[in-house]
């Protein structure tokens, strides 16, 4: 997520889909993978706001968002105008619900029922994939619209340019 980006990175961390309480944790386990992974030599990391996200994101090169409950993220995500144009030449990255919140649609796992993510990329997307979730991407497929769909198991990632 770091590369391209020089020496010097700022990454944003954005928790909005986790509880409060377990920001402390994430944020020592999330920092040390990404300095262990990260080819740059100064990482400076920040815990996004959803009252700053803009400003936030006018100074990262990167955002994060960590998985957990999509609709918690999706709302604070949605407080904030012109996402689409203020993630233009960053790299974001989402680890399920944070992948759930790009797509115009995806198939949450715990309620396995189709919503509306925030329309950033023109597809469906179905996260923790396995082959026995054949019925979930028949709804996901059927639903509304005629859009690619992007089924990922857990051991895959997929990168956009956008």
């Amino acid at each position: 997520m770091t590369s391209g980006f020089g020496k010097n990175v700022k990454i944003l961390l954005n928790y909005f889909a986790r509880p409060e309480s377990e920001l402390e944790s994430i944020l020592a386990e999330d920092k040390h993978k990404f300095i262990k992974n990260s080819e740059n030599g100064n990482l400076e990391f920040e815990v996004a706001v959803p009252e700053k996200l803009s400003e936030q994101l006018e100074r990262t090169n990167v955002m994060y968002m960590r998985g957990g409950q999509t609709d918690l993220l999706i709302n604070k995500l949605s407080l904030t105008d012109n996402l689409e144009k203020l993630f233009a030449n960053k790299t974001i990255a989402g680890s399920s619900a944070g992948a759930y919140a790009l797509p115009k649609y995806y198939s949450g796992n715990d309620t396995k029922k189709v919503s509306d993510g925030l329309g950033i990329l023109n597809l469906k997307i179905y996260c923790h994939y396995e082959k026995y979730d054949k019925d979930v991407i028949s709804q996901l497929q059927s639903y509304k619209e005629n859009l690619p769909l992007l089924a990922l198991p857990n051991y895959k990632w997929q990168i956009f340019f956008k």
